[in-house]
């Protein structure tokens, strides 16, 4: 049975009810259902669209309510008909509560008048906490959209046939196959897509596509008969709409599958959106549409996934979880599990005993249980976390509200327990008890020792690389070196071939002979003038001719340093056209490369305190861990790029974005003349791709440090080439306890929410 108390004490409502009549609602109506092959009944409050599920008893106990016959007959009744399974007096009371409560009866009988003037007092004395949940979840009804979902049946209900189903198969599968393919570039535009000048866009798609994920769910619910009183729009902690329609009618149903197919119908929907999506996002060049078919793909997948799919929440999953494994009313049954361990084992009331319903199934029901309430936790820490950054970080006082109003209200309700407990439970045993389970949560956070150290980018960088890029354009037509070659200064690593350009040079220096030719000519028949004005065509000519053998001989790369040949793509090269500004080939110095580090603002204050404590580096693709120490850290932070290879764009961790303001290119100025190397390039814009990127800049302002290099794990000298990065983590330093760590990283986070909302912050 769906109820939200699970109290066992007479009320003074329902106590010494024998002798009243009381009468079910004429407008509750039961549909029979069929759970694993016990018989069960869904009664339904007409008027106010809610739904539950009752047991057997249960259901004869209700349909016996008339107003004629007694609470005594009614039983009486029962017995005769269930034979053991029949309700007891207890059972019948806290049916009856239930009943009360969820205003089941009728209003004169069995002092519902009295209960109904509680029930009022009640919800008074919570209205605070509604209130304060009502703004973070605001509901926004938009009327009945059943003569509209039926219409569209009659178009797209096909979307729940068989052969449907086989097209939604096949293109989920080949999507999944082209992800698998171009998985790292999907991962790669991960970091545009969460830019912040993406979320209005990202916020647009996914309202849209949850607004087709709703109308999956109505056009399935109107191919199966179910009808949908309502629909519209939620505002979770007014930023992100999530619409919803009520078919909740879908339990009438009274098989399993089709019930699964409306619960599914949304994900089912948007997986298929998200499928197609996958296919415009690699046929579409970069622009509106592209963008439009990741977002898609990111909004239909992770957060379906999240949400949608997870049974831990009371959307489409969990009822597709209770059907599945029959267990009705599961997050209720777990709830209620966890409400009688919580009183059997923490407060020792050993007379607290399972519903025949529950103990049949308790290791599924309280494994459910158990997830579901850390899940809570989890979602309700995100949801006031994100509240907490609303108006500029203002949200804290609404978090704070809220924090201490149900911590108010729980150990008021605690209160109200131990009240209604008395004779019952042994308030010495059970503090105690209390007592022992709160130390052994404490504990760990007084006694475990913890050396915090921020997780820091890091990435291999060698300051006096020779980066050897094309200055004449042309084919490349011999490679003497390969990649991870040893190569001596002025050695020849490779040759391209200009026919134009040599055909230039030829016609030149057959010019430069006519020239002088005609000179000569000009001297002998004594024109003096038209002479010196051949010689000046000659020394112009002569120059020209110097200037392309210079520029000719830049297709001859030769070794400006002894060194490692960095080329990953050299094998690619032969018979290709390279055009001016390309690298070719990358000479690295054979020594230890240093280490650039880029840290965040909240973790600049840990990495100043502890610049003598040693790095622990650990690199993408190489097993074990490198150890460094801290040489330099820079004076402020920027927004410039440390590295091309630590950009999200490049596959880094670091998120970037196109709009760049004039400081960060002043920055990024600095930072041009900070990383130069040995031949006088840079670090950044080393490809026209890096030039593209010269516009972009950190989402947020880092700092950069460098390290050089200690020792390798094990003792062994790895290759370690420019670009390789990974995280790097302090080692030794002060160790401090648990709970103090986590007490100080969230006195911070409010600190630094304080500050926003007074304009002081970053």
């Amino acid at each position: 049975m769906s109820t939200s108390k699970d109290l066992t004490q007479p009320d003074h409502a329902v106590a010494e009810v024998s002798s009243r009549r009381p009468r079910l609602r004429t407008d509750v109506r039961f549909s029979f259902h069929e759970h694993g092959g016990r018989p069960s009944y869904v009664l339904e409050d007409v008027a106010k669209r809610r739904y539950f599920q009752v047991g057997l008893p249960e259901y004869h106990f209700l349909r016996s309510l008339d107003g004629k016959h007694t609470v005594r007959e009614v039983l009486g009744k029962s017995a005769r008909v269930s034979g053991q399974t029949a309700l007891g007096e207890t059972q019948a009371q806290t049916i009856l509560r239930w009943a009360l409560d969820h205003e089941l009866l009728e209003s004169d009988n069995v002092d519902q008048g009295d209960r109904r003037d509680l029930h009022f007092a009640e919800q008074e004395k919570k209205k605070p906490k509604q209130i304060v949940q009502e703004v973070l979840f605001l509901k926004i009804p938009l009327g009945n959209p059943d003569p509209f979902l039926r219409f569209m049946e009659r178009w797209l209900g096909w979307i729940a046939s068989p052969f449907f189903f086989l097209i939604w198969v096949g293109t989920l599968v080949a999507a999944a196959f082209q992800m698998a393919v171009h998985w790292r570039a999907f991962i790669s535009s991960a970091g545009g897509a969460i830019l912040p000048e993406n979320w209005l866009f990202l916020l647009i798609t996914f309202s849209l596509l949850k607004l087709i994920h709703e109308l999956g769910h109505g056009i399935v619910a109107k191919r199966f008969k179910v009808p949908v009183p309502e629909w519209g729009v939620r505002l979770l902690a007014f930023i992100s709409p999530l619409t919803y329609v009520d078919a909740s009618a879908s339990w009438r149903l009274n098989t399993r599958w089709p019930r699964i197919c409306v619960a599914a119908a949304g994900m089912y929907i948007e997986l298929f959106i998200a499928a197609v999506s996958v296919f415009v996002w690699i046929g579409t060049e970069p622009g509106f549409l592209n963008t439009l078919a990741y977002n898609a793909i990111f909004a239909a997948s992770v957060v379906t996934v999240l949400f949608n799919a997870n049974p831990l929440m009371r959307f489409d999953g969990y009822y597709i979880l209770s059907d599945v494994i029959q267990i009705p009313n599961l997050a209720m049954k777990g709830q209620r599990f966890n409400t009688w361990f919580g009183k059997r084992y923490l407060l020792g009331m050993k007379e607290e005993v399972l519903p025949q319903t529950i103990l049949e199934r308790r290791w599924a029901i309280g494994t459910y249980g158990v997830l579901a309430a850390i899940w809570k936790v989890i979602i309700w820490v995100g949801i006031m976390s994100m509240a907490s950054s609303l108006f500029k970080g203002a949200g804290i006082v609404i978090v704070f509200i809220t924090l201490v109003g149900s911590l108010f209200a729980t150990l008021k309700k605690f209160r109200t327990f131990l009240k209604s407990s008395r004779g019952v439970l042994k308030p010495r045993s059970a503090f105690l008890r209390i007592g022992i389970a709160t130390a052994v949560i404490v504990l760990p956070f007084l006694v475990i020792p913890v050396s915090p150290s921020p997780k820091i980018a890091a990435v291999i960088h060698h300051p006096d690389k020779v980066v050897m890029r094309v200055e004449c354009p042309g084919f490349v037509s011999e490679i003497l070196c390969q990649n991870g070659d040893r190569v001596e200064e002025g050695q020849v690593l490779v040759r391209l071939e200009n026919r134009m350009k040599a055909a230039e040079l030829k016609q030149l220096e057959q010019d430069i002979r006519r020239s002088e030719i005609k000179s000569r000519s000009w001297l002998e028949s004594g024109h003096i003038a038209s002479y010196q004005s051949e010689l000046e065509n000659v020394k112009s000519l002569s120059k020209r001719l110097e200037t392309m053998r210079e520029h000719l001989g830049t297709l001859e790369f030769k070794a400006k340093r002894a060194g490692i040949v960095h080329a990953t793509r050299i094998d690619q090269l032969p018979g290709r056209y390279l055009q001016p500004g390309e690298t070719v080939v990358t000479i690295v110095p054979d020594e230890e490369p240093d280490v650039l580090l880029s840290v965040a603002e909240d973790d600049i204050d840990a990495l100043r305190r502890r610049k003598s404590d040693g790095l622990k580096l650990v690199l993408r693709g190489h097993p074990g861990t490198i150890e460094a120490s801290l040489t330099r850290v820079e004076e402020r932070a920027s927004t410039a790029v440390p590295h091309l290879a630590l950009g999200a764009t490049s596959g880094g961790p670091l998120v970037l974005r196109q709009q760049a303001t004039m400081q960060s290119d002043r920055e990024r100025g600095l930072a041009l003349q900070r990383y130069a190397s040995g031949d006088g390039s840079n670090v950044l814009a080393q490809d026209p791709e890096d030039e593209a990127l010269a516009n972009q800049e950190l989402v947020s302002p880092r700092l950069v440090a460098h390290a050089r290099i200690q020792s390798a794990s094990g003792g062994r000298l790895l290759n370690l080439r420019e670009g390789e990065w990974g995280y790097a983590d302090f080692t030794g330093g002060q160790s401090y306890q648990l709970g103090a760590w986590l007490i100080d990283k969230a006195a911070g986070y409010v600190k630094r929410q304080f500050d926003r909302a007074r304009g002081v912050g970053t």
